[in-house]
């Protein structure tokens, strides 16, 4: 008999944010097989997962200047936008650290990673030329309108639903 493949960090941290997207609450999943060998604690698990969505941000941004764009702003904030919806799990579990970091570590990292954030899309809109100040207050600024967007459209989004829903239920009733 083959003995089980041993887990790989990699493979336990895909797990975990398989489990995340599945689950979309914003709860970081601690039962995943091989969790407790890879990540020592929840400081390690959560720089993994900043990493992981930074990169996916990165991406984003790279995919969103392929066709230079004339509004970059604009590209921006719809690539912002495409990465929380894509790893919106991942985006909610960040965004409950940032609320309430379990560690002084957690808080400290989950803001920095927010700052380069920004920085990389004020750079990539092409409204700084580097990571300071600037750079983190405008990209801060379309971080903020990419998720009044996301806000708007989920509100939209649940009315139509809902509309929808309820000219159903009113077809049935007549018909």
């Amino acid at each position: 008999m083959r003995d089980r493949r041993r887990p790989t960090r990699s493979g336990v941290l895909r797990a975990v944010i398989e489990e995340i997207l599945t689950r979309d609450d914003g709860r970081i999943p601690a039962d995943i097989d091989g969790i407790e060998i890879y990540f020592s604690n929840i400081e390690d698990l959560t720089n993994a997962l900043l990493l992981r969505w930074h990169t996916r941000l990165v991406a984003s941004l790279e995919r969103s200047l392929i066709d230079d764009p004339e509004d970059r702003e604009e590209a921006v904030i719809e690539a912002w936008r495409h990465a929380a919806q894509a790893y919106s799990g991942v985006r909610k579990a960040i965004d409950g650290l940032a609320v309430n970091p379990p560690t002084e570590v957690v808080h400290h990292a989950v803001a920095t990673t927010a700052q380069h954030d920004w920085a990389i899309m004020a750079i990539t809109a092409g409204l700084a030329s580097g990571v300071g100040g600037a750079g983190i207050r405008i990209g801060h600024r379309l971080e903020l309108e990419a998720r009044r967007r996301n806000s708007a459209h989920h509100g939209t989004a649940r009315r139509l639903g809902a509309r929808t829903l309820l000219a159903k239920l009113r077809a049935k009733q007549v018909g």
